[in-house]
């Protein structure tokens, strides 16, 4: 190629460069003269201001010291229900923070072990220890073993209701009378809840007073099975010589409408509660009744033959008969 022939295209590849060299140096004059304001990011041409990149690192900043609180914040409230466990209660189940425990209730409480383990017939026998008086005062009287009978009244409740008796009278439902029926607080009350030993002549003074109240909740139960004609026989292991004052006491505190009430005769006075009644039961089931479901607060009110087709125990940690 001659330089007459390469005179054209080095004159248009001048050109070229020459604009390309002008283009730079207007921007690199702009940036001059505007302080320096732009900034190239690529070789694409696309260009942002100082002030725009300011306002974009100082957003990325607060974002992150924003995640970065929250992830604290988090993490102090889960150490906090850790340390403070969260409970179900209310009847609608919503969720209340239980307090700490105190010092000297994180070991336990042996009385509330004693307590569980009588209810669950583990302690066959046990008298009630003396350091527990107190305990089971407070168990008694201050709510919690209302609410335990409610609940134990409620499950026999629900039980009941699905079953419609027949009309021949002879669907029934066993039931004890000493702390099932009847509360034996008020005379507990006086003997330390169970930490006497079992004195005969002030139990038999307490029972011909015939001032025993109803638990509540039971003779509610008692007087919708009434109404659904259920057949309402009671065993008790009182003698019969109480007979008069135990039907005087179980009238005034409202049970009526029974159907036989069981005591037991002179030569029962030394068989063991669970030979006693369900030597009874066996009576009654020989007599054509059929028997639904026993009531009681005592393990010997329940176990043994006919004891029916449900059980249910009521709480009593004062005392045990066996």
């Amino acid at each position: 190629m001659n330089d007459a022939d390469s005179g054209p295209l080095m004159s248009s590849y001048g050109q070229r460069l020459e604009a390309s060299e002008s283009t730079q140096s207007l921007l690199s004059r702009r940036g001059s003269e505007f302080g320096n304001r732009y900034v190239q990011i690529d070789d694409a041409g696309i260009y942002l201001s100082s002030l725009a990149v300011t306002i974009l690192l100082s957003s990325v900043a607060t974002i992150g010291i924003l995640l970065f609180t929250l992830v604290v914040t988090l993490s102090v409230m889960l150490g906090s229900c850790q340390s403070q466990p969260m409970l179900l209660h209310g009847s609608w189940g919503e969720m209340i923070r239980a307090p700490p425990p105190r010092q000297e209730e994180a070991r336990g409480n042996p009385c509330e072990s004693f307590r569980l383990n009588a209810e669950m017939n583990n302690l066959q026998g046990w008298l009630l220890p003396r350091e527990c008086s107190s305990y089971v005062g407070n168990y008694m009287i201050n709510g919690q073993y209302l609410l335990d009978v409610e609940a134990a009244v409620g499950a026999a409740r629900s039980y009941l209701e699905t079953i419609a008796p027949g009309g021949d009278g002879l669907d029934a439902i066993v039931l004890d009378i000493d702390d099932t029926v009847l509360s034996n607080v008020p005379y507990y009350t006086e003997h330390q809840f169970g930490v006497e030993q079992y004195n005969v002549t002030a139990w038999n003074e307490w029972v011909d007073q015939a001032r025993a109240p109803p638990l509540r909740s039971m003779l509610s139960l008692y007087r919708q099975m009434v109404d659904a004609n259920w057949s309402m026989i009671f065993i008790t292991g009182r003698p019969e010589q109480q007979r008069n004052k135990t039907a005087e006491n179980l009238f005034k505190a409202g049970f009526s409408d029974w159907m036989s009430l069981n005591l037991r005769f002179q030569n029962e006075v030394g068989t063991t509660a669970v030979n006693y009644k369900s030597s009874r039961r066996m009576q009654l089931e020989r007599k054509g009744y059929r028997i639904r479901a026993s009531i009681g607060d005592q393990w010997s009110d329940l176990i043994g033959p006919a004891a029916g087709n449900r059980t249910f125990k009521l709480p009593n940690p004062m005392y045990y008969i066996f």
